[in-house]
């Protein structure tokens, strides 16, 4: 026994040296591990350093983008905990239940796309990424990609347009709500990440924004 106040650490460091076969271990199965290591807000506070900041424009619409989102998301769990409260309590069972979270997680789906691809969000298939990383023919594949998904965000926010008319006199069974409501969604989704991806264009030689789920919290 050693004399020591309570909660001194041990001068000779042996914790340290017990713990070391523990850790080295665990590093080993994270080594053979199939998923790489994932940076997020919470593991990598400074995510996001040296990125570019956005403008007001680009501000004030991701802002009410999620603000869009966070009340559907509210109205998908309301539309579920109904039709559970339904099941228990059969004489306040309501039909729209189901389709206000059906209709509430599409539009949602809708409205966050923009928010999602000027965050990398989205999904998205890194084939080259790490075989052009650090060389100019990397911000050369940024530039196209993003080119391309401005574009592809065009061509969807068209048909948008097209299906709201086609569908705004279907009527939803439960609500009789007009189908075309939803594709007014998809068209201001789908023209915002067309801005979104636009303005990765003049900075695409700068680190890219990462998804920060700090700024999505109500």
């Amino acid at each position: 026994m050693t004399d020591r106040e309570p909660g001194q650490e041990p001068e000779d460091g042996g914790s340290d040296e017990r713990d070391q076969p523990t850790r080295k271990a665990s590093e080993a199965a994270l080594g053979d591990s199939i998923f790489p290591h994932t940076d997020t807000f919470y593991s990598g506070p400074e995510l996001n350093k040296g990125v570019p900041a956005d403008p007001l424009f680009i501000r004030v619409l991701s802002r009410i983008e999620i603000t869009i989102g966070i009340a559907l998301f509210a109205l998908i769990v309301f539309g579920v905990m109904y039709q559970v409260l339904g099941r228990y309590v059969p004489s306040i069972g309501w039909v729209g239940a189901g389709e206000v979270a059906l209709m509430s997680m599409i539009a949602m789906t809708f409205i966050t796309t923009g928010y999602l691809v000027g965050r990398n969000g989205h999904i998205v298939l890194e084939i080259f990424d790490e075989l052009l990383a650090g060389r100019r023919l990397f911000v050369v594949l940024r530039v196209v990609s993003a080119v391309i998904m401005v574009a592809t965000s065009l061509a969807l926010a068209y048909e948008a347009y097209v299906k709201i008319d086609a569908e705004w006199g279907r009527l939803s069974a439960a609500m009789h709500v007009p189908v075309g409501t939803l594709y007014l969604f998809a068209l201001v989704g789908f023209l915002s990440a067309a801005i979104h991806s636009a303005f990765k264009i003049p900075y695409a030689n700068r680190p890219e924004r990462k998804l920060d789920i700090s700024e999505m919290e109500g």
